[in-house]
């Protein structure tokens, strides 16, 4: 018998088809027991006082947090990014990579590895993102903030090398489908069970088409440093975006902290791809969960140097975004205060459509049998409380 019991009442629990009326939910141990209107229980309550239970948020690109890059590539690092994000809610994240060189990414995995075996919340990171670097440097707005001197062709054999270095930990690795070898870069991804995801392209749509064919199946920060319909010298054409959302079988992420996506085009992306087809990501910077107003995009000896302004991370020219300041709490605020979406669809957004993306058993729903990743909020969407595997995290907001 599990000694170990937890009670969350007076609770509105967010699940993907609504959200109930008030109710008990219990936790044993790691896992939830039950869900009903009224649980009797000597054990110990937490009241939700009317509130809502949402699943843990689970963040599927995330850069860093609370002063630190996963790039600045130490174990060190990893846990205060990783303790930043999970006590706003992040119960579960994917480290992200930027386009760097093959070294400064063996860095990176090898301190993810690191992480692994030290760290007290290694299971909080399930395993790793890689953006670039094979993208398209085609234009500033493809690029974005990825470094130009890192930005290469598909080389398959480091590829091979990183993914054996990792020891299968890579999950989702983003490239440009329209770069030489984008096929054989979703090839090698299919060999080895790995996301292929388009990202930093001025793909035409007839390239991502083939890249999708291919085995594409997923874009990064959808609308940022993608293609879409626009005249290229005398003939119009379409881009990423338009051969998207044509295609059902791929599902788009987008940063949700209110600045990279106007509340039209995440609507939009809702209304076409559906409910279970879109996700939100925070695309968070070592800026988030902090005070700081400068800092170092990547790794902190060689990255490059982002400001906050207006509540985002931009180069200090302004000619770019660079990543976002936010946490899935904020974001959670953007969705269902200043966008309208409901709790639930933005529950399926942020913890239940990142799950499945990723492959993620028993996390991302509310339900009997799933770990007790919970995020307590009162009804203005103000984070109250977070319960990481059955135990609450800190103090009570």
């Amino acid at each position: 018998m599990i000694k170990d019991k937890l009670v969350i009442t007076n609770a509105r629990a967010v699940l993907p088809d609504g959200v109930s009326s008030l109710c008990d939910i219990e936790i044993s141990g790691k896992k939830i027991s039950a869900i009903a209107p009224k649980l009797n229980t000597t054990h110990e309550v937490i009241d939700a006082k009317g509130g809502y239970v949402f699943p843990g948020f689970i963040d599927v690109h995330v850069h860093g947090g609370g002063g630190a890059d996963f790039m600045d590539g130490t174990a060190e690092a990893f846990h205060t990014a990783t303790e930043a994000h999970l006590k706003r809610g992040t119960t579960t994240l994917i480290p992200t990579a930027m386009t760097a060189s093959e070294e400064a990414l063996g860095k990176f995995i090898l301190a993810f590895l690191e992480f692994k075996r030290s760290s007290p919340l290694a299971a909080n990171a399930p395993g790793l993102h890689l953006e670039g670097p094979y993208f398209s440097a085609a234009s500033k707005s493809s690029k974005g903030a990825q470094s130009s001197d890192f930005i290469r062709d598909v080389d398959v054999d480091e590829i091979e090398r990183l993914i054996k270095l990792s020891h299968e930990s890579i999950l989702r690795w983003d490239a440009a489908p329209e770069i030489p070898d984008a096929h054989k870069f979703a090839e090698v991804m299919k060999k080895h069970g790995i996301i292929a995801a388009a990202a930093h392209t001025d793909s035409l749509a007839e390239e991502a088409e083939a890249a999708f064919n291919a085995g594409f199946s997923h874009i990064t920060h959808f609308y940022n440093a993608c293609s879409a319909y626009r005249k290229r010298g005398q003939t119009v054409t379409a881009g990423i975006v338009e051969a998207a959302y044509l295609d059902d079988s791929v599902s788009l992420e987008l940063i949700a902290d209110g600045k990279h996506i106007p509340k039209a085009c995440l609507k939009l992306a809702l209304k076409i791809k559906g409910k279970r087809g879109v996700i939100g990501i925070t695309d968070a910077t070592r800026l988030a969960a902090t005070d700081m107003t400068h800092g170092i995009l990547g790794n902190i000896d060689t990255g490059t140097e982002v400001i906050v302004d207006d509540g985002v991370a931009k180069l200090p020219d302004l000619s770019s975004f660079a990543g976002s300041i936010c946490t899935m709490d904020q974001a959670l605020k953007v969705l269902c205060l200043d966008y309208g979406i409901s709790p639930d669809i933005a529950s399926l957004m942020l913890s239940t459509n990142p799950a499945r993306l990723m492959g993620l058993s028993e996390v991302g729903e509310i339900k009997p049998g799933y770990l007790a990743d919970l995020v307590i909020t009162d009804c203005d969407f103000n984070l109250r409380r977070v319960i990481k595997a059955g135990k609450p995290i800190g103090t009570q907001l």
